[in-house]
C-alpha cells in the first residue's frame, strides 16, 4: 500500500477513536533499549476539558475527595488515561492486521511485558520524551510536558512501530518556565526542586517521585494550563 494512502487510512482509524492528535515521531536515532528497534513512534492525545480543569483548579484538595469517597473511577483525567491507553492497544491490533510490527506503551501493556521499572517508576521512553522530539512542548519544573496550547492538560499514549510512516524529530525545546515557580510553591509536600529542565539532567533534580500525591494543582495551576482553560 502506498505510503501515503497508508498513513491517511490509520490516521482516520485513530481518529475514529476519539484522538485528539496525533504525531508520527522518528525514534531511529535512540539507543535500541529506549526504541526497542522501532523506527517510528505515534504519539496519540487527548486534551482535557475546561470545564473539568477549572473544578479541580477550584477545589485544591479535589483529589483527596475522590479517595474518600472512592470516586476516582469516575474522574475525567483517570478516564482519558483509559482512554488514550485502549486506543494505543487497538492501534497496534490494527498494524498487526496490516503485517506490520507494533508495541503500544499502554500501561497495562509495558506492565504485562516488563517495560515499566517498579522500583524507580520509570519506563525508557516515556510519552513526554516523544512528545518534545514531535516538537509539541518542553518539560516543565513538574516533570510533566507543557504545550502551548493545552499547558499540561493532556493524556497521552504511544505506539512504537516499523509501519511505513513519514515521520520527524527535532531538538527537544528548552523549557520556557523561566523564573515561573508557581508549581514548586504550591506543591505540599515540596517534591519540586524549582529546576529548569536540560537536556541530560537527572530527573530526581527536578522531582521526587516517591513524595509526589499526584494531587494535580501543579497541572491546573501552571499559567499555561491556565490560559487553555481560562479562554474562550
Amino acid at each position: 500500500m502506498e505510503t501515503s494512502i497508508f498513513k491517511e487510512e490509520l490516521l482516520a482509524e485513530i481518529q475514529s477513536q476519539g484522538a485528539g492528535f496525533v504525531r508520527f515521531v522518528d525514534i531511529s536515532h535512540l539507543n535500541p533499549q529506549q526504541n526497542k528497534e522501532f523506527p517510528t513512534a505515534i504519539l496519540i492525545g487527548i486534551a482535557l476539558t475546561k470545564a473539568y480543569l477549572r473544578k479541580v483548579a477550584a477545589a485544591p484538595d479535589y483529589v483527596e475527595q475522590m479517595k474518600s469517597k472512592g470516586t476516582i473511577g469516575q474522574d475525567e483525567f483517570h478516564l482519558t488515561e483509559l482512554k488514550t491507553d485502549r486506543i494505543a492497544d487497538r492501534i497496534q491490533q490494527f498494524l498487526e492486521l496490516k503485517g506490520y510490527k507494533a508495541y503500544s506503551q499502554s500501561e497495562d501493556n509495558i506492565q504485562k511485558t516488563g517495560y515499566y521499572d517498579h522500583e524507580n517508576r520509570t519506563t525508557p521512553l516515556p510519552h513526554k520524551t516523544i512528545a518534545g522530539l514531535a516538537g509539541l512542548g518542553w518539560i516543565g519544573k513538574h516533570n510533566l510536558l507543557v504545550t502551548k496550547e493545552y499547558g499540561s492538560a493532556v493524556s497521552m499514549c504511544s505506539v512504537l512501530t516499523n509501519a511505513p510512516l513519514p515521520s520527524t524529530w527535532q531538538e527537544p525545546l528548552l523549557s520556557r518556565c523561566g523564573d515561573c515557580n508557581i508549581c514548586t510553591r504550591i506543591c505540599g509536600v515540596n517534591a519540586l526542586k524549582g529546576k529548569n529542565w536540560e537536556c541530560g539532567i537527572a530527573r530526581e533534580k527536578i522531582v521526587d517521585v516517591f513524595l509526589c500525591t499526584t494531587c494535580f494543582q501543579c497541572v491546573v495551576q501552571c499559567p499555561w494550563t491556565k490560559k487553555y482553560y481560562k479562554s474562550e
